[in-house]
């Protein structure tokens, strides 16, 4: 029996081998949590040429958008670990992580890093009546008015909400959060000052700051962005440790062969930084980013336990 067993094991290593070496023999799908025209959409829309050039096959994009990413994420999860079926995530998958429910996948345990690809800034923006040019002077105006200046977010338990909350507990002052269903009725709002403080995507505030509509004071990064070296960090005026990037990465299931891990990565990290492809990337707002699956791994626990402990000093429930 003992002899039948180890057969069956080397046999399914044998083929497992074989396939990753031959992969990919098919298209590829690539798929995004998210509807069309975000910022998940944009980067697999700049990255697919390139990926489907580099291994001679069609890589497709499919949305399967809905409960904060939660479908497609546990779509992935449950799929084949054939190389066939990739992830792009966004950090909202750490968040989801993060606050306190029950979620039909292991972010850790039911994926398999392959690499981070970009990220964008969220930014901390005024309506250009408030009397806030720095972050110091919205630390000094909310701290006069305790509760009674309120910021907007693109939903509970977003990026942007969870930046908020991060500046309210380092900065231990405390503003009120109003959520949207999603952050273009957040910068209606904000260009019309009925909510004045924004955390909000650099997309879509840096328009509207072009266009005097709104002010912003600074970027949510750990570090000033190589897309618009002007705008100071939050960290910069004192909140040490202050990051609140949303990144993209690419991830597929558990036990995803480690040669297709190694060659997607590699593929990723060469085509990023072509000139053609990171120009694009920086004309829409992203910063290239790059590395190994074990960075990215290690980012991706390093960021559950950060917001885990944002969420829970902050008891935030989701919706």
């Amino acid at each position: 029996m003992k002899k039948l067993v180890l057969a069956a094991l080397c046999a399914a290593a044998v083929a497992n081998g074989a396939s990753a070496q031959g992969w990919p023999a098919k298209p590829v799908r690539l798929i995004s949590q998210f509807p069309p025209g975000g910022g998940t959409d944009l980067i697999a829309r700049n990255l697919i040429p390139g990926l489907s050039e580099a291994f001679g096959q069609n890589f497709i994009l499919e949305h399967k958008a809905g409960a904060a990413g939660n479908i497609a994420a546990d779509h992935v999860a449950k799929s084949a670990a054939d190389g066939y079926t990739i992830l792009i995530a966004n950090n909202t998958i750490v968040i989801q992580a993060a606050l306190p429910q029950k979620l039909s996948f292991d972010v850790v345990k039911d994926f398999t890093p392959v690499g981070i690809v970009a990220s964008t800034p969220v930014a901390l923006a005024v309506h250009p009546s408030q009397p806030v040019k720095s972050v110091q002077d919205l630390i000094t105006l909310v701290r006069a008015q305790p509760g009674k200046v309120a910021y907007s977010s693109c939903g509970t338990g977003t990026a942007m909400h969870l930046a908020g909350e991060l500046f309210k507990q380092l900065a231990s002052i405390d503003m009120t959060h109003v959520p949207y269903r999603g952050c273009g009725p957040a910068i209606v709002d904000g260009i019309s000052g009925q909510v004045p403080v924004l955390f909000n995507t650099i997309t879509n505030t840096s328009p509207q700051a072009k266009a005097g509509r709104l002010r912003i004071v600074a970027i949510a990064s750990a570090t000033r962005s190589p897309v618009d070296k002007n705008l100071p960090t939050i960290a910069e005026a004192g909140l040490a440790g202050f990051d609140a990037d949303i990144w993209f990465g690419f991830m597929g299931p558990a036990n995803l062969p480690r040669e297709i891990v190694v060659r997607l990565n590699s593929a990723l990290n060469r085509i990023v930084k072509l000139p053609e492809v990171s120009a694009r990337l920086a004309d829409q707002l992203f910063d290239v980013r790059g590395g190994t699956p074990e960075e990215f791994g290690a980012l991706v626990k390093a960021d559950i336990a950060r917001w885990g402990k944002v969420v829970r000093d902050g008891n935030i429930k989701p919706e």
